[in-house]
C-alpha cells in the first residue's frame, strides 16, 4: 500500500475548524434549526464537509489497497470495515451517515431538519470514532 498518511492527518486537522460551530448547532433544538435559515445552511454545509472528509480518506485508503474498486461510497466504507481498518460497527454507522449526506448534497427533497440535527449529533460521535480508528491503524503501521 502506498497510502499518504500525512494527507490523512491533514484532512483530520482541517476538520477541527468546524467543531466549534458543530457543537453550537447540536446544542440547538430542532425547532430553532427549522426556523433559522442560517442555521440550516450551516448545518447542511458542516454535514457535507465532514462526511466528505470521511469519504476522501476512505477512497484514498481503498484506492491504495488490494481491494477491488468500490461500487459506491457505501461500498467504500464497507471495504474499510471488511479489511479491519475500522470496526464493523463504525462502518455500519458511517454508511447511514453517507446516505444522509447524499440527501443533503443532492437535495433529493425537502430536508427534515429534525433528522439532519440528529445526523449531526451522530456524525459528531461517529466522526471522532472514525478518526480514532484510522489514526490508531496508521500508528500501528508506522510503528512496524
Amino acid at each position: 500500500m502506498n497510502i499518504n498518511f500525512g494527507r490523512i492527518r491533514e484532512k483530520f486537522l482541517q476538520s477541527k475548524k468546524y467543531w466549534i460551530k458543530l457543537n453550537t448547532i447540536i446544542a440547538k433544538s430542532p425547532e430553532e434549526v427549522e426556523k433559522d435559515l442560517d442555521l440550516q445552511l450551516i448545518s447542511e454545509r458542516i454535514f457535507e464537509i465532514l462526511s466528505q472528509i470521511v469519504l476522501d480518506i476512505c477512497t484514498h485508503i481503498i484506492s491504495q489497497s488490494e481491494e477491488s474498486a468500490p461500487q459506491n461510497y457505501s461500498d467504500c466504507i464497507k471495504k474499510l470495515g471488511k479489511i479491519g481498518i475500522i470496526e464493523q460497527e463504525t462502518s455500519v454507522k458511517l454508511i447511514s451517515l453517507i446516505k444522509m449526506r447524499n440527501i443533503v448534497v443532492h437535495q433529493y427533497g425537502d430536508i427534515d431538519y429534525n433528522l439532519l440535527l440528529q445526523g449531526l449529533k451522530d456524525l459528531h460521535h461517529d466522526y471522532i470514532q472514525f478518526e480514532n480508528e484510522i489514526l490508531s491503524w496508521i500508528n500501528t503501521i508506522e510503528d512496524n
